[in-house]
């Protein structure tokens, strides 16, 4: 779907602010980003080498992150532990 990117002058404003504004609107549109990837031909091999990079990247994230979690469990118990074990009835 092809839409065009609409940018009207605000009165008294400057050119480089219109400019400015029109760059973010493209960024948000992710505009700046496909024309990066289509400035040049990717073979399928490359393609499917950056894909399988970008899922490998993506797996040891996640990964990291449920360590991360883990380790806060673990933490949050042994203080649990320790507190019931500090009071002289064990409650």
């Amino acid at each position: 779907m092809n839409q065009l990117i609409r940018l009207e002058l605000k009165p008294n404003e400057g050119l480089d602010k219109a400019l400015r504004r029109f760059k973010k609107i493209c960024d948000r549109e992710g505009l700046t980003r496909d024309m990066r990837k289509h400035s040049y031909y990717e073979k399928p091999s490359e393609k499917k080498k950056r894909k399988d990079r970008e899922r490998e990247k993506e797996r040891a994230k996640a990964i990291r992150v449920a360590e991360k979690r883990k380790s806060k469990a673990r933490k949050a118990r042994a203080k649990t532990l320790k507190k019931l074990a500090t009071t002289p009835d064990g409650k």
